[in-house]
């Protein structure tokens, strides 16, 4: 496995049997996370073993079009609060954009790939992850060059590290990023802060809009007070 709750390069090392699941599901999951346990529970033979999910690369910045997979231990994780895999975020955000495509260009929502973003594709090649948010980021700047109106406002970044996960909410034009994170003040090495710090020095740097140009001010961070889900 590349990590706990990364995506997955083998089978899950979680037991995963479909009739353990009604037994170790969360209480009080909702009327849309039981209808999924019962898709799950009562599909036939591995109809649902392995579930390919189209990412396009408008919405994800790619190169060309991808996908990712989601199979029924992903699904088992989450439903018992064991794991949140990476791609069962994916297809939630890809989720959200299908079904809020209008709220999302009218607020200039757009997502970075939380896969592209992970801690362990960061250690494995840093240089990808900031090549990757050069390339977000300079779209950015052949917008407000042509002075396109649908510049992105606010960018969402899911960032996984060691069974974790931190929500940056990027406001790129004023400089600041808002962090998601309910484990603030533990001792965890952040690995996504310093590839997002240098990455909007770039884009400041290539006459990126934002209010400090002409100073070596980085990229600020402030703290969103969150809970914990219980």
């Amino acid at each position: 496995m590349v990590g706990s709750c990364d995506r997955k390069t083998e089978e899950s090392a979680a037991k995963s049997k479909k009739q353990n699941l009604a037994d170790d599901t969360i209480q009080g999951l909702g009327p849309s996370c039981n209808y999924l346990k019962f898709i799950i529970n009562t599909a036939p033979g591995d109809v649902y073993k392995n579930t390919s999910i189209p990412l396009p690369a408008s919405v994800w910045h790619y190169d060309e079009d991808r996908q990712t997979y989601v199979n029924e231990v992903d699904v088992e994780e989450f439903l018992r609060g064991a794991c949140l895999n990476i791609s069962v975020i994916q297809v939630y955000m890809m989720c959200l954009f299908h079904e809020h495509t209008f709220a999302f260009d009218n607020s200039q929502i757009g997502f970075v790939c939380p896969e592209a973003m992970s801690s362990s594709r960061i250690k494995a090649n840093p240089q990808a992850a900031s090549m990757y948010l050069k390339v977000v980021f300079n779209a950015e700047i052949e917008k407000e060059k042509k002075g396109d109106p649908n510049i992105t406002k606010w960018f969402l970044i899911p960032y996984h590290q060691e069974n974790h996960w931190i929500l940056y909410v990027l406001d790129l034009r004023r400089g600041c990023a808002y962090i998601f994170d309910s484990a603030i003040g533990s001792n965890r090495e952040n690995s996504a802060w310093g590839i997002l710090c240098l990455a909007y020095q770039v884009y400041k740097f290539n006459d990126g809009i934002c209010p400090n140009r002409a100073t070596m001010q980085g990229l600020k961070g402030f703290h969103v007070k969150v809970y914990h889900a219980y």
